[in-house]
C-alpha cells in the first residue's frame, strides 16, 4: 500500500517543489478536461522510463477522467507496474511526468498522494493483527483514522463481520478486499489497483471484478491495471492498451472490440440455417466452428437472422457471442503489431547509429 510518508524524496523535497509548480499545476489541472466535461483526475504527459538499455515506459500519455473505471491493459512485461510505480512516486521517471488532481509527480509527490489510494502488484498486511488494526496501523501514517470509516470500507468490501479476524488467516481474495479498502479509508479522488485478481481462483476474481464494478457505480474513479482483456471489458468503461511502454490503442472499450463481431449459431438444421446466413451475409461473412455456424452479423443483423431462420422453418437452439477468442485475437494481432513496429524502428536507429 500507498502512503505519503513512504516517499523516496524527502517531504522537504516536496515543499521546495510545491511553490515552484504548483502554477504550472493550477493551469494544467484546468486545461485537461474530457470531451464529456469530466475533469481529468489522473494523467500522464510523456511519461518515460529507461533501465540501462531497456526503455520501459515510452513517452506515455493517459487521461483518466473523474468517474472512469479505466482499463490498463497490456501483456505482462508491457510497463504496466513501472508507470504505476511512476504515478506513485516510487521511482523517477527518466523524462516527463504525472499528475494528480493537479498536483505533479515527481515534484509534488506529497500533495498528489494525498489524492491516491491503490497498491502495487500485491498489499502487505500484518498477519498477526486483526483486519481492523491493520487499517488503524497504516491508516494512521495519512493522519488520523476514523474508526466508523474503517468500518465503512470493510463493509465496503464484505469484510466487516471478519474485521477482528488476524490477516494471516485470509485467503489471497480476502487479502486483495483488504488492500482496496485500505486503498479507499482516505476517501481519494482516484484508486490504482494493480493486478487485483492475479492469482486467484474464479471465485475470488469474481468477487474482486464486483466489487470494482461497485465501486465504479458509486462513482469512485479507478485505474484497473490488468493484463485479462476480458476483465476490462467486464467492468472497465474506458481504457488504453499498451505494449513496451507506449499506448497501442485507447478509447471506449465498446471501440477496442474487433470491428466485426461474430455470433456462433447452433439450429436443428444447420445446413439449411447455413444457406440462409450465407444468402444474408454473403459467403465470407459465414464459418464453421466444431458444428457450429460463425456468422457475422453484427449487433443489428442478429435479430433478422433469427427473424429468417423461423421463417425458413429452422429451429434456432442457441445463438452466442463469439467475441471472446475474437477479442483475445485482436488482442494478440494488436500488440505484435506493435512489437513489428518497435523492432523496426530500433533497426533503423541502430542503422542510422552505424552509418553515422
Amino acid at each position: 500500500m500507498i502512503g505519503p510518508d513512504q516517499a523516496p524524496e524527502a517531504a522537504a523535497d516536496d515543499a521546495r517543489n510545491d511553490a515552484r509548480e504548483q502554477a504550472a499545476g493550477d493551469a494544467t489541472d484546468q486545461s485537461l478536461q474530457a470531451g464529456d466535461d469530466r475533469p481529468v483526475v489522473l494523467a500522464t504527459h510523456g511519461l518515460t522510463k529507461r533501465f540501462g538499455k531497456l526503455l520501459a515506459v515510452d513517452h506515455l500519455d493517459l487521461a483518466v477522467c473523474r468517474g472512469d473505471v479505466f482499463g490498463f491493459l497490456g501483456p505482462n512485461g508491457a510497463g504496466k507496474t513501472t508507470t504505476i510505480r511512476m504515478i506513485f512516486g516510487l521511482i523517477f521517471p527518466t523524462s516527463g511526468y504525472a499528475e494528480v488532481a493537479g498536483h505533479r509527480v515527481p515534484g509534488q509527490r506529497v500533495a498528489a498522494l494525498r489524492h491516491l489510494g491503490g497498491f502495487v502488484e500485491v498489499p502487505a498486511f500484518y498477519p498477526n493483527m486483526s483486519a481492523r488494526r491493520n487499517l488503524r496501523l497504516i491508516g494512521s501514517a495519512g493522519g488520523e483514522v476514523n474508526e466508523q470509516r474503517i468500518s465503512e470500507v470493510l463493509d465496503m468490501v464484505g469484510l466487516l463481520a471478519r474485521g477482528d479476524t488476524k490477516v494471516g488467516g485470509f485467503s489471497h481474495g480476502m487479502k486483495q478486499r483488504l488492500g482496496i479498502a485500505n486503498a479507499l479509508l482516505g476517501r481519494p479522488d482516484v484508486i490504482i489497483l494493480d493486478e487485483p485478481t492475479s492469482g486467484l481462483d474464479p471465485q475470488g476474481m469474481k468477487d474482486v471484478r464486483e466489487l470494482v464494478r461497485e465501486l465504479g457505480k458509486s462513482g469512485t474513479t479507478v485505474l484497473l491495471s490488468s493484463h485479462l482483456l476480458h476483465e476490462v471489458e467486464q467492468v472497465c468503461n474506458r481504457a488504453v492498451i499498451i505494449n513496451r511502454g507506449r499506448t497501442v490503442i485507447e478509447g471506449p472499450v465498446a471501440t477496442l472490440r474487433p470491428r466485426e463481431e461474430a455470433v456462433k449459431v447452433m439450429t436443428g438444421d444447420q445446413q439449411k440455417a447455413f444457406e440462409t446466413a450465407r444468402a444474408l451475409f454473403g459467403a465470407q461473412g459465414v464459418s464453421w466452428d466444431e458444428g457450429y455456424l460463425v456468422v457475422r452479423a453484427g449487433d443489428e443483423g442478429v435479430p433478422e437472422l433469427v427473424r429468417r431462420l423461423v421463417a425458413d422453418g429452422v429451429a434456432v437452439r442457441a445463438v452466442v457471442p463469439a467475441v471472446e477468442q475474437g477479442l483475445e485475437d485482436y488482442f494478440l494481432e494488436l500488440t505484435q503489431s506493435s512489437d513489428v513496429d518497435a523492432d523496426r524502428g530500433e533497426r533503423a536507429a541502430t542503422a542510422g547509429e552505424t552509418r553515422g
